[in-house]
């Protein structure tokens, strides 16, 4: 194994979700305001554009726009990974190569669709995506509902590709995949959680470093910080508190997408709830579940800010 020393991202390291005003423009006043809430709350990265962003509804020059955006509003505060996921290699290097330009300390890229499962076309493709993505590529391994990339692969990558540093899991089952990848490279391949955080806990106790959540930071902060202080129960006890959330918005991505816009209004971080089409419906059933959840959350919250305060 290539001797790599683990790359420091650790922590809270949310997608940020695009906020969008009345004409389905993007929303800069909204995006400052969640990004100040979230250094506030203890983030120590953040990822844009990516999935929870509803990247695929962004145009290229907006993509840009977001990410000029965001590393001018953290400045160096926090770490900021450019999404730059695309199926075509060259939109994906000139994507990552402006990113760097501006500032970003890292890109992401998702495996494109087209490759799955043809290896030596998605070893190829980051090969030469790492030539030109600076010192730290970020691959996300996404499979909705399988493995994903085979674990021969990953190690593959890892030991021929300087850059391939980090790896964002997000398959089904992830738990056994992030405890066989960071076995295989001794912890020193960065492995963060995404959509599988409402396994947290479980994904903690197997040493991951880094979770991708969204707009609602401050009890995974908490959680974090109390596992890694050794104080397994009481993150077990406040992350039972945030269960219920995570069981509901966790049905699909557009409802989660949906849910975290009204947690952010409701919050005064978002001008409006807009998301942009297609995206599944949030009916009343929705609203009036989606509700009760986001008081419970701010009421975890507060209750949380009441602690730091004494």
């Amino acid at each position: 194994m290539a001797a790599k020393v683990c790359y420091v991202l650790h922590g809270i390291v949310p997608v940020i979700n695009t906020p969008f005003d009345d004409a389905l423009d993007i929303d800069v006043p909204s995006l400052e305001r969640l990004l100040e809430r979230g250094i506030a709350d203890g983030i120590t990265g953040c990822i844009v554009p990516a999935v929870a962003s509803e990247v695929d509804k962004l145009s290229p020059a907006e993509r840009r726009r977001m990410i000029e955006l965001v590393t001018a509003i953290v400045g160096q505060r926090i770490q900021v990974i450019a999404g730059c996921s695309s199926e075509q290699l060259a939109d994906s290097v000139d994507l990552a190569r402006h990113a760097l330009q501006a500032g970003c300390t890292g890109i992401l890229c998702r495996v494109p669709s087209r490759l799955n499962e043809h290896d030596a076309a998605i070893f190829d493709f980051f090969r030469e995506l790492g030539a030109t993505s600076g010192e730290t590529l970020m691959i996300q391994d996404l499979a909705w509902t399988g493995y994903g990339m085979k674990l021969d692969l990953i190690l593959r990558m890892f030991e021929e590709i300087p850059a391939f540093r980090c790896l964002k899991v997000e398959t089904v089952p992830a738990g056994v995949k992030y405890s066989q990848v960071l076995e295989a490279t001794s912890g020193s391949l960065n492995v963060s959680a995404g959509w599988a955080i409402p396994q947290m806990i479980e994904a903690l106790d197997r040493g991951v470093h880094a979770f991708n959540t969204t707009a609602i930071n401050r009890p995974f902060v908490h959680i974090y910080r109390l596992h890694h202080a050794g104080r397994r129960a009481e993150a077990r006890t406040l992350f039972d508190r945030v269960v219920p959330y995570l069981a509901w918005s966790h049905q699909h991505i557009d409802i989660s997408v949906q849910f975290l816009k009204r947690y952010c209004k409701r919050s005064g971080l978002f001008s409006t709830t807009n998301a942009r089409p297609p995206i599944l419906p949030y009916d009343l059933y929705h609203e009036r579940c989606g509700a009760e959840l986001i008081e419970s959350l701010i009421a975890i919250e507060d209750d949380l800010g009441k602690g730091e305060q004494s």
